[in-house]
């Protein structure tokens, strides 16, 4: 986004304060393989995508608040000592919780003031509130001259969603959105937070995400759901084996497979999911680092199955996209991405075939569907910055 739009809004809804000012970005993310994993201490495979959340902030030489979205055309203010959830305006809790975090760790911002606008689609599952958070601590620490590591702000951004806003994320998406790298995916072990980088390095291939524009209306009820399913495997496992036993990741999948008649059927099929799960991302991260891209689209349909299958958390527009998608010449793999329910899918196509696929499934979707699904095509691209 220009930066004269920023500053045109900024002009219309505040004063300058004279005081230190910047631009930032973050973007949002597409998973690649890894899904559910993330709150499981498991695996998972993002990367960002070259869409954003821009912002302009100045700060002041007081306590206030003042936030202006260009998108939704609303304000809010507060002070950083009135840090309170806000229902009717829900899009500004992701930005106060930011500044309640900070506080928690020690951190005091001065006020600011801030205006924002971004092209993450909403509701389509590619991380435009981790975005939010992401661009708002990495604003805030450097016009305060806060020394905090990227590792560290994606911490702060998803204790912001954890803590404020009441959503018991993973860490996946607020660290892509910190650390993301041109032309790179990352490996990320959400059990110790070390990552890796993977190379996305062909250009022949690149990811093609569909947002099948089905709203994800029970997201958050079966998302809950599902940790606590997950859960339950792991009390077995802790009360039954070992007390050391904290997480799925800490579960052996033969032993899973072992006390299968012990455990919940609904129970045991999302263990299951979880745990094939790790080893599909571990698969698919040395598939493209071997070069072999046919093999990575293999593991990527082999995810959505088992999502389909043992998560349940796929839909009948989603399930339709990927099978649609993989009779077409050019595409190597598809699955769902994101909670589930909706949102979107994430193609592993031949790039000299994009058209001819796109073409093909908005027809096909069109038909059958009534509507039409909106198309981004993406290579890794960079994680949080001034500009």
């Amino acid at each position: 986004m220009e930066k004269s739009i920023l500053k045109e809004h900024y002009k219309n809804n505040f004063k300058n304060t004279k005081k230190r000012d910047g631009f930032f970005f973050a973007p949002g993310r597409v998973n690649l393989i890894g899904e559910h994993t993330d709150y499981n201490n498991g695996f998972v495979l993002p990367m960002a995508i070259d869409r954003r959340i821009y912002a302009y902030l100045q700060v002041r030489d007081d306590k206030q608040i003042n936030i202006y979205s260009i998108d939704l055309d609303r304000y809010y203010t507060t002070t950083t000592e009135k840090l309170k959830f806000n229902e009717e305006n829900s899009w500004s809790n992701y930005i106060v919780g930011v500044v309640s975090e900070l506080q928690k760790e020690g951190y005091h911002p001065s006020g600011f003031n801030m205006t924002f606008s971004g092209d993450i689609p909403q509701g389509a599952g590619l991380s435009s509130s981790a975005a939010l958070e992401v661009v708002t601590v990495y604003g805030l620490a450097e016009l305060n001259n806060f020394e905090i590591s990227p590792v560290k702000k994606a911490l702060i951004a998803q204790s912001a969603e954890n803590n404020f806003v009441g959503v018991e994320c993973g860490i996946m998406d607020q660290y892509i959105s910190c650390l993301g790298e041109k032309d790179k995916a990352l490996l990320i072990d959400c059990d110790s937070y070390d990552y890796n980088k993977v190379p996305i390095q062909n250009k022949k291939y690149q990811f093609l995400i569909i947002d099948s524009k089905v709203q994800r209306g029970l997201v958050d009820s079966e998302y809950n759901l599902r940790r606590q399913q997950c859960n339950n495997v792991v009390k077995y496992f802790k009360e039954n084996f070992a007390e050391d036993i904290e997480s799925l990741r800490d579960i052996n999948i033969n032993e899973l497979f072992r006390h299968e008649d012990k455990i919940n059927e609904t129970d045991y099929k999302r263990a299951t999911h979880v745990l094939t799960e790790n080893r599909r991302v571990l698969e698919f991260a040395d598939s493209v680092e071997d070069g072999n891209y046919e093999k990575a689209g293999q593991l990527m349909y082999a995810s959505h199955l088992s999502l389909k299958n043992e998560y349940e958390v796929s839909c009948e527009e989603l399930d339709f996209l990927i099978e649609t998608a993989l009779e077409l010449k050019g595409v190597l793999g598809a699955r769902m991405t994101g909670a589930g329910f909706g949102g979107c899918t994430v193609n592993l196509i031949k790039k000299d075939y994009k058209s001819k696929i796109i073409n093909s499934i908005k027809t096909e979707y069109k038909k059958e569907y009534k509507k039409e699904p909106d198309f981004y095509t993406s290579r890794p691209a960079q994680g949080a910055s001034s500009y």
